[in-house]
């Protein structure tokens, strides 16, 4: 008997820490994703991207932590200064956003990965909602039909089109129907902020492989994003920048996961929930009684 979509949202939901650990949450999120990712790397393209989309929102997470515990961090005036400077300028409010879109990027997405594991489109088709779930089944179909082509020759052009065509459609979906309503919420600043925070590097390199990384600042231009005549909140703006750099960036990562890639190596650290700069940060503000 098939499980239902909510039965698998509270599955994945109690593997995660409690929402108010927000950096350990945001950890294990990007640890699925790439576990999925490695687990299953000819299909599963866009959980290998949000991997690192979903660790680089970790630094916001990190500031919305430092925000919302004023009261563990000790009489010392620096701190208690980085504090009201970013409640009264970095707006703590925005950081909430940031991370809520962490989350309910995972609640949308997370069970149709999870599901389609175990049972296929067999299993998505019983458990979904005609109207919620449409676009993820839509997403989902063409990845089956373009994994069964790849069942017959691995290095089928058609298959692989279609792999790819249904994550791009999942990431549109993630963009336009999820992030979005969390993006119009932001503040001038928040959206300034988002805007210049939004940079990815699929390498894993420590030297700059500009064939793997992506701005958004950098593609649109950095006064134009300053001045705030291109924007990562608008959904134009993002979705050039998405399709015509974040892709292709992604792509060409892909293409190296046969080789001796470093972000493989990244990858394999983010599945196995190894801290990464920001959570190691944390820790060292914790181990030293900041909260």
């Amino acid at each position: 008997m098939s499980r239902t979509r909510e039965s698998w949202r509270q599955e994945l939901e109690a593997e995660l820490p409690a929402p108010e650990q927000y950096a350990d949450r945001n950890r294990v999120i990007t640890a699925r994703y790439a576990a999925w990712y490695l687990e299953h790397p000819h299909i599963f393209k866009w959980a290998g991207m949000a991997s690192f989309a979903s660790r680089q929102v970790g630094l916001a997470i990190l500031m919305a932590e430092l925000l919302t515990r004023p009261e563990r961090i000790e009489a010392d005036a620096l701190l208690l200064s980085l504090h009201r400077f970013g409640a009264d300028r970095l707006l703590f409010a925005d950081f909430e956003e940031i991370r809520q879109g962490n989350n309910n990027i995972y609640r949308d997405i997370a069970w149709v990965h999870a599901a389609y594991i175990v049972g296929g489109m067999d299993e998505l088709m019983a458990c979904a909602s005609e109207t919620d779930d449409a676009k993820l089944i839509t997403g989902f179909g063409m990845i089956d039909r373009g994994r069964e082509l790849l069942r017959r020759g691995e290095n089928d052009i058609e298959g692989e089109r279609l792999v790819w065509e249904g994550n791009i459609y999942l990431l549109r979906h993630e963009q336009v129907d999820v992030l979005q309503p969390v993006f119009d919420r932001l503040s001038p600043a928040g959206r300034l902020m988002a805007s210049f925070g939004s940079e990815l590097d699929f390498s894993g390199s420590v030297m700059p492989d500009f064939r793997c990384r992506t701005s958004f600042s950098s593609f649109h231009g950095y006064l134009e994003t300053l001045a705030g005549l291109k924007s990562v909140t608008n959904p134009t703006d993002r979705w050039q920048w998405v399709e015509k750099s974040v892709i292709p960036a992604w792509q060409s990562a892909d293409r190296q996961m046969k080789l001796e890639w470093s972000g493989k190596s990244e990858l394999m650290a983010m599945a196995a929930g190894e801290l990464g700069v920001v959570q190691r940060l944390s820790a060292f503000i914790s181990a030293f009684g900041i909260y």
